[in-house]
């Protein structure tokens, strides 16, 4: 092994001059492959944010959730709670506006140009909100308000009366103390069929066959259905992250009117989270061009030249377009992870480039001429970057082995990245450092020969080099104590995602869900979907009572978490309550399945649309809908677990009668939480595993199981440190934290490499721990303290963004980067000085011998 390093080191020092007579051919090359990759980019450059994306081909979440859709519509609707002015949302101004919102809806929805408000399909409110009330054995199915308006105080009391008698409205339409009105906007988000899309206005007529437009009293015949329609296995077009945000655009663009200035809204629902998330990403790419900037400064104070600046952003830039441009020659869709791939070989290629620069400076300073300083500081860096992107690529490619075919992109794109930095440096940065390079000079330098450095770092590293020499024990074992707690805290870490929670605590979508969780009817939702796969299934009492049983169990066990639901059952209930004078001792569901039917029957002549929403044509799917309060995936996995242990035990003993009978939890809740939660873990063990990996190459390429060993030391810290703090601060470990955690490794392992790379050479040469530590400081210390300075500032640029699912990350980042930074310059250096490591130089120095007896 030695031997090979010893070529490896004697081949990087020649790169410089072996290049340099074919400078213009390079260049020649690098342009082509470049308007190679543009033309990929401008010819098959595709972005694919629609959360199926995330999860493979056929996964059974997404198939259940088209079922669900294909039988029931869309469940990725729009909650808005309104606050009147009055204080009270039966008061006549209150009802008044409620009206023209509700109407205004209805029209910019039916325009005949589509438009971003097409997508909705139902409007529900107070103002169409339906009641069932009997003439004789006649079911009829009333509105609360409609064209009948309550002009006089008396008659709006009577409208609140009936209200308060209606279960379903409460916390629906308006809260207990009648301050919050709620309105509900059902879309067909997520649920248009490919054949059809958007511009189709397919929910026309189902806006026409509600009762929008209908008034006051309507009894509608039964619809002649073909109950095959539903079974078909429609296919429906993906929704991207765009369309949530110009949709809820166009949705503010109506209620910010001037006209509603008596109401404060608060909006709820996946598509306005959806719409935060997106303006997150907008955030993200100015604070990346932030970050981009002040690394520029940060390399210019460092180098004082342009070139450094220059040429370093000419390697990372192109790195990570060649990457994309590859992939998308490759048919590859891409998602906002690109910008982690960027923000990777940013963070690799810059770290490279420094080190590269630094040593060069540092033997120009010294007074050696370009030719030798380039040679030179490559055979110091060439292994060490050779090692780092190494192993950086083979952690990336370690992803792919997850089932997340997003992850798996993001890996492999991540990893031709790191490749084509490592090609760059190597080829065309030797050619660039050629044609414009900086010029610094030493303490012994005129003017003449070089600018004078802004930070020269040296003589800080020669105290270093003394301090922990004579303070070795103290630093290990602080290091050890701080390791010990930062465990213990680790121990005590959540794993927890919620997307709706990474807004600060005074922006608009946090206050909305405090309201609509302490007041309303929850911001999130949950569909049981129930086929027995067997026509009729749902008028049968026991199926009903199976319903009625598990929605009387989440109350009594869960209502921490769950505000109301609602399914076929209540239906039955109300309307047999309903034909016997509103008798509650009939507010049951009757045992005889003649009766049900015959309820049901009524029913769906009294108000078809509802009866559509609630169980299929056939009468053999149906769904229980589940209001929740918000919460993250620690709490709601665990829940969604214990509810289909609930669903199994209370819906198994009609399998004997329904041996086709499938009863699944879903919806976009359902999904986001599993979506989450899956990426979590994932990231989690894909963490450990490309820690394995690394350790492997570490022992391989450094040619000692106890120099590998050592290494992943400080590669291990700050992770450990930065779970740690998160552990005893109570903040949780969410998937956008653990999504950086290989650029956290990536620089680790960095800076890592080049110190120990050093150490060892400068080791196996002198045997003298203190001069091998002096030595390295003097060469790569101020490298890794540049490289640090550079990417930890730029991580923290991230800490200022309103969205913490950038915020995070940007602050554990770069304390990440910090911890590694004082793990290489103080605990690695008191590590030699106290253990004094072999690393393998007996055996190099037995190998020398004995080569020198056969010579």
């Amino acid at each position: 092994m030695q031997k090979l390093l010893d070529r490896l080191n004697d081949l990087f020092e020649q790169v410089p001059t072996a290049v340099r007579p074919y400078r213009w051919l390079i260049t020649l090359v690098f342009v082509g492959i470049s308007i190679l990759m543009a033309t990929g980019i401008n010819k098959h450059f595709t972005i694919n944010m629609a959360p199926e994306s995330w999860y493979p081909k056929g996964a059974d979440t997404i198939v259940i959730r088209d079922a669900y859709r294909r039988l029931f519509g869309s469940d990725d609707n729009v909650y808005i709670v309104y606050q009147p002015k009055s204080g009270d949302v039966f008061s006549e101004q209150a009802l008044r506006d409620i009206a023209e919102l509700h109407q205004d809806l209805e029209d910019a929805s039916l325009q005949a140009e589509p438009n971003e408000l097409s997508r909705i399909v139902k409007i529900d409110s107070l103002y169409n909100a339906r009641y069932q009330i009997s003439d004789g054995d006649t079911l009829i199915s009333k509105k609360l308000i409609g064209a009948d308006f309550p002009n006089s105080a008396e008659e709006r009391e009577q409208r609140r009366a009936i209200a308060i008698t209606q279960e379903s409205f409460s916390r629906m339409f308006f809260s207990n103390d009648f301050r919050y009105g709620g309105i509900s906007l059902k879309t067909n988000i997520g649920a248009v069929p490919k054949q059809t899309q958007i511009t189709d206005n397919t929910q026309s007529t189902d806006l026409l066959q509600e009762d929008a437009f209908g008034f006051g009293l309507e009894i509608d015949s039964p619809l002649e259905v073909e109950a095959s329609a539903e079974t078909n296995e429609v296919e429906f077009v993906g929704v991207q992250l765009d369309e949530y945000m110009h949709f809820v655009a166009a949705l503010r663009e109506v209620i910010d009117q001037d006209k509603y200035s008596n109401f404060d809204f608060y909006l709820v629902g996946n598509a306005v989270t959806m719409e935060f998330i997106m303006n997150g990403v907008f955030e993200a790419a100015g604070l990346i061009l932030m970050m981009v900037l002040l690394i520029v400064i940060l390399l210019w104070a460092l180098f004082r030249s342009l070139s450094a600046v220059l040429w370093s952003l000419l390697v990372v830039i192109f790195a990570g377009f060649w990457a994309i441009g590859a992939g998308a020659w490759l048919g590859v869709s891409y998602t906002t992870m690109m910008t982690l791939t960027v923000m990777l070989v940013l963070a690799v290629g810059i770290a490279s480039c420094v080190h590269i620069l630094s040593a060069y400076t540092l033997f120009s300073r010294q007074g050696a001429d370009h030719q030798y300083a380039m040679t030179k500081a490559y055979r110091k860096t060439g292994l060490p970057i050779l090692l780092t992107s190494l192993t950086t690529a083979v952690g990336m490619l370690s992803l792919t082995l997850t089932d997340m075919p997003v992850i798996q992109v993001f890996g492999a794109t991540s990893a031709m990245a790191v490749i084509f930095s490592f090609i760059l440096i190597f080829t065309l940065l030797p050619c660039a450092l050629d044609l414009w390079h900086p010029k610094l000079r030493g303490s012994q330098q005129t003017k003449q020969q070089g600018k004078k450095p802004l930070i020269d770092l040296q003589p800080l590293m020669i105290w270093i080099g003394d301090f922990t020499e004579r303070r070795s024990k103290t630093i290990v074992i602080s290091y050890l104590v701080i390791f010990i707690a930062m465990c213990i805290g680790a121990i005590n870490l959540k794993i927890d995602s919620n997307s709706a929670m990474m807004a600060r605590e005074d922006t608009p979508l946090r206050q909305s869900l405090k309201i609509v969780d302490e007041e309303m009817m929850g911001g999130m939702s949950l569909e049981v979907l129930t086929r027995f796969g067997s026509a009729d299934a749902l008028k049968d009492p026991r199926v009903l009572k199976a319903a009625d049983e598990l929605q009387r169990h989440i109350a009594a066990n869960y209502a921490d978490k769950v505000i109301k639901t609602f399914s076929l059952a209540n239906v039955v209930k109300d309307t047999n309550s309903v034909l016997n004078n509103n008798d509650e001792q009939y507010r049951v569901i009757p045992d005889d399945p003649r009766l049900t039917a015959q309820l049901l029957y009524m029913f769906n002549n009294a108000n078809p649309t509802d009866r559509r929403e609630t169980v299929n044509d056939d009468y053999s799917s149906s769904h229980i809908s589940i209001m929740l309060r918000n919460g993250g995936t620690y709490e709601y996995t665990a829940f969604f677990k214990e509810l289909k242990q609930d669903m199994a035990r209370i819906y198994e003993p009609l399998r004997a009668d329904y041996p086709n009978m499938r009863v699944e939890l879903t919806g976009t809740f359902n999904l986001a939480v599993e979506l989450m939660d899956h990426i979590a873990w994932t990231q989690l063990k894909s963490f450990s595993f490309v820690l394995i990996i690394i350790t492997v190459l570490m022992i391989i390429s450094l040619g000692s199981p106890q120099a590998g060993a050592i290494s992943m030391i400080p590669n291990i810290l700050p992770g450990i440190v930065t779970f740690g703090l998160m552990g005893w601060l109570g903040i949780p470990l969410d998937g956008d934290t653990l999504i950086v955690a290989p650029i956290i490794i990536g620089i680790a392992v960095d800076d890592t490499i080049h110190f120990l790379t050093h150490y060892r050479a400068s080791w196996i040469e002198h045997g003298d721990v203190g001069i091998a530590v002096r030595q390295t400081l003097s060469e790569v210390g101020q490298a890794v303290a540049f490289t640090s300075l550079v990417l930890g500032l730029g991580f923290a640029i991230l800490i200022f963004a309103s969205y913490l699912g950038l915020a995070k990350p940007g602050l554990f980042g770069s304390l990440a980067i910090l911890v590694a930074l004082l793990s290489d310059l103080l605990f690695l250096p008191a590590l030699m000085h106290w253990l004094k490591p072999n690393m393998g130089r007996d055996k190099v120095l037995k190998l020398a011998n004995e080569q020198a007896a056969t010579s």
